[in-house]
């Protein structure tokens, strides 16, 4: 999709510019208007046009500072297509240093997506990302980092429901990432990951680093895999390291348990653990150290990320599971009223 000018909002590259500045999503008198920190890079040859996000959620540090690091290191003489870098994605969130929701409306982002022009404040955030960034990219990285209350492995997820070529498409970028399992989605729940249904275009979101820490090692490694991922598609010359098939955890089934009800959280596994069907989990007990409720793993296989702080809340994420097992009987052997929410991230 490369285009001889790239623009994102008042923000023009001509070929062979790099410009550094700041989408604005404007004021509707409920928020002053807010400014977003984006790099755009205009190669001089003809190439992809490659869309990368960073804090889409608010406490999310590791992708931001690979990004940045991303964004000095390349030259737009050395590039063939285009990048457009959203630095921070959510302003409002990040400066208020806030988990999954942001301060305006208290909604989450990534359950926004492709928003609402005429929404609230983060429905028009993510039309505006949706419409500006995402709507002319050819494909596209969203890099999540583990929020500030998140312990978890590194993994990619693309979306398995999209067509047949977005989705080979989208599970290739996942290896060539090469940062844990790839996992396959086929929630649609509003996140980021939607956008491969919407604009039909491949596209990952992307864990890399846990409980709101802004790792320098793990940041360096975040932007070395986004280079990967360019070198393989030919915008940066270099040779782009591709695991074998049999190097690659691929997973078809996530599981994520929520809780019913409001107390403290005593997880009993940490990320990467392997557990087994019915193995107890962690439990919730009130504020008094009794045990209100148990919570036992859907299926065999490993936990992807649980939440660690201690205050939990009627509806919040405890724990996620994945597994190539297609069926669980969770809501069955352990009473929940509600069958458990999958892909919910």
């Amino acid at each position: 999709m490369k285009k001889d000018i790239l623009k994102v909002g008042n923000l023009v590259a001509h070929p062979g510019e790099k410009i550094q500045g700041n989408l604005t999503l404007k004021s509707d008198g409920n928020y002053e208007d807010v400014q977003i920190p984006v790099t755009l890079i205009n190669g001089l040859e003809e190439g992809k046009t490659v869309a990368i996000t960073a804090a889409v959620h608010g406490g999310e540090y590791t992708g931001v500072f690979g990004l940045i690091k991303l964004s000095r290191e390349i030259k737009p003489e050395d590039l063939k297509g285009q990048l457009i870098l959203v630095h921070i994605t959510n302003v409002s969130a990040f400066e208020a240093k806030m988990q999954y929701i942001g301060p305006i409306d208290g909604k989450n982002l990534n359950r926004c997506f492709p928003g609402d022009k005429n929404g609230t404040y983060t429905e028009k955030l993510a039309h505006l990302i949706s419409e500006e960034v995402y709507g002319q990219s050819d494909f596209f990285l969203d890099l999540h980092s583990g929020d500030i209350h998140e312990d978890l492995m590194p993994f990619t997820l693309y979306h398995r429901e999209a067509s047949e070529e977005v989705r080979l498409e989208s599970r290739k970028i996942g290896e060539l990432m090469n940062l844990g399992p790839v996992i396959g989605s086929g929630s649609d729940c509003g996140s980021i990951n939607g956008m491969a249904m919407k604009y039909n275009i491949p596209g990952v979101l992307a864990e890399l680093g846990c409980r709101g820490e802004c790792n320098v090692d793990l940041a360096i490694l975040y932007k070395n895999r986004i280079l990967n991922v360019l070198y393989y598609y030919g915008l940066l010359d270099g040779e782009a390291d591709e695991p074998k098939v049999d190097e690659v955890d691929y997973v078809h089934c996530m599981y994520c348990l929520d809780s019913d009800m409001d107390g403290l959280w005593y997880p009993s596994y940490s990320a990467g653990d392997e557990v087994n069907e019915n193995q107890l989990v962690g439990y919730i007990t009130d504020y008094f150290g009794n045990i209100l409720r148990e919570y036992h793993s859907p299926v065999t296989g490993k936990i992807l990320y649980n939440t660690t702080s201690l205050a939990i809340r009627n509806g919040d994420p405890l724990i996620s599971f994945i597994s190539n097992v297609n069926d669980c009987t969770c809501c069955v052997n352990h009473g929940l009223a509600e069958t458990h929410n999958m892909d919910n991230i």
